[in-house]
């Protein structure tokens, strides 16, 4: 299959904080130990205080 990988998302997460720079520091983090994000960072309300997320994932090149 040409322009296709063959490695498929085998870990998932949520990231989630208060504060965009505090997410943006435990993003930071996730992609040096390996993680990628997914989509863009979306904010949210929680108790009506904001909450800014991102989805983060590993790929793996068979499951298991």
């Amino acid at each position: 299959m040409i322009g296709q990988s063959t490695n498929h998302v085998s870990h998932y997460t949520v990231v989630a904080e208060a504060a965009a720079e505090l997410l943006a520091r435990n993003v930071e983090t996730a992609i040096r130990n390996g993680w990628q994000p997914w989509g863009s960072m979306s904010v949210s309300e929680k108790e009506g205080a904001p909450l800014f997320l991102q989805v983060m994932v590993k790929y793996a090149d068979r499951f298991g």
